[in-house]
């Protein structure tokens, strides 16, 4: 989704006006959430969803595994501290309601729990990455 600094401008001022601290848009076509932090809005910008992949995602080998993708954009960390185990290795056995990784976004630590079982086949970032909303970031074998 591509705005014009005019109109990020122009929404940042209507929050400011109606004392607002979040608005979030999405369309077909992307997502952009404007936070207020500090005395400053922080533009988020996500990019289109997984149906217009980006050339570096379609570099990635196409599999039938289920795909778990990250919600947000972020910096995806496979451990709940530096150099702890992490959550999940290729061959973790895992359930739903297992935590799998963290998405840092806007300084704020988002547990990634899983939704299905199986055992994990594939990690496809490394950890300190950013990734992007939609993003494949872990597939399963259920």
């Amino acid at each position: 989704m591509h705005l014009p600094w005019e109109e990020i401008e122009k929404l940042t001022k209507y929050l400011e006006d109606k004392g607002l601290a979040e608005v979030s848009i999405e369309t077909k076509d992307g997502k952009i959430s404007l936070k207020k932090g500090g005395q400053h809005f922080l533009p988020q910008v996500a990019l289109p969803p997984a149906s217009q992949k980006t050339s570096s995602e379609a570099e990635i080998k196409k599999s039938n595994l289920p795909e778990i993708t990250s919600p947000m954009v972020g910096t995806f960390y496979a451990s709940p501290t530096p150099g702890a185990e992490p959550f999940v290795k290729v061959g973790s056995k895992i359930k739903p309601g297992d935590v799998l990784c963290i998405i840092e976004a806007m300084k704020i630590m988002n547990e990634l729990p899983s939704e299905i079982s199986g055992t994990v086949k594939e990690i496809l970032v490394k950890d300190g990455q950013t990734v992007e909303y939609g993003q494949v970031v872990i597939r399963v074998e259920p």
